[in-house]
């Protein structure tokens, strides 16, 4: 008997965010909600509820018994359409996954002082204005770097742009620090906006930093006091060896520490 597969599974067309869980409660959610709906919106599925997805995550976690886990939420189109053409009206599915917090990392306080060695990757980020920022479910670009990485001494990869701009890490955002200003790659073509990323202003806000959101070259890279990579599931990390330079993390620490703090006061309960 034939059987109608996913659309995310076929085209990837879908999109998902991963959550971050401390003692059952949901941290930064309203950013991942955030996420969800703009996704949601740009890519023309019908309107998504916030309550049932909660209602998803709750069902999820009911026998977590760790201070610490991860959740993953995907919305796929669902099924039907005529090849890549979707139903005019479709029926997206939402998939609830809770995951084991990762292992390897001994000490949950201490997530944000780990360092991190970067590399530059062979492989580029595709450039399409109509995805960039959003984390859909076409991944192979950061799936190939990641897989160069394996046998490695490097923790993650720095990834350009079509044109030799810099974008992000494998798996992460990153952010500059120069003198008193953070700076961190326009995602205009390219890239996915973390929900990491989208907070760190108003968690540091007592701090007086100046952002700036501008292209980024490798230069800049080079030139920068402190580097850090940021996403979800372990915040601020702090980078101290970007092919053969090494960097200072002094503010790197602050600024993590500051996350983990506002991090703290902005969770949700489901």
């Amino acid at each position: 008997m034939s059987q109608q597969l996913d659309r995310g599974l076929l085209y990837g067309d879908g999109f998902f965010t991963t959550v971050l869980v401390l003692s059952g409660q949901l941290a930064n959610w309203s950013a991942h909600w955030q996420r969800l709906q703009l996704s949601a919106q740009r890519l023309k599925f019908p309107a998504l509820s916030e309550t049932e997805i909660l209602s998803r995550v709750a069902a999820e976690l009911t026998d977590v018994d760790e201070d610490y886990a991860v959740v993953k939420i995907l919305v796929s189109r669902g099924q039907g359409g005529i090849g890549y053409q979707p139903l005019p009206k479709s029926k997206p599915v939402i998939y609830v996954q809770k995951l084991a917090f990762p292992n390897w990392i001994k000490n949950a306080q201490a997530w944000p002082l780990f360092p991190v060695k970067m590399t530059l990757s062979e492989i580029r980020c595709a450039q399409q204005p109509l995805l960039a920022g959003l984390k859909h479910c076409n991944r192979l670009e950061n799936v190939m770097a990641r897989e160069a990485l394996i046998g490695s001494t490097y923790d993650d990869a720095l990834m350009l742009g079509q044109q030799d701009d810099v974008i992000s890490a494998t798996q992460a955002n990153l952010v500059l620090v120069k003198a008193n200003q953070l700076i961190t790659p326009e995602l205009g073509h390219s890239g996915v906006m973390g929900t990491c990323l989208s907070r760190l202003p108003s968690a540091l806000k007592k701090a007086q930093w100046q952002w700036q959101i501008r292209p980024v070259t490798l230069d800049d890279v080079y030139q920068a006091e402190e580097l850090f990579c940021c996403n979800a599931v372990r915040g601020v990390m702090p980078v101290t060896q970007f092919q053969q330079q090494s960097y200072r993390t002094n503010k790197t620490h602050q600024i993590a520490q500051a996350w983990q703090e506002w991090q703290s006061q902005n969770l949700t309960s489901v």
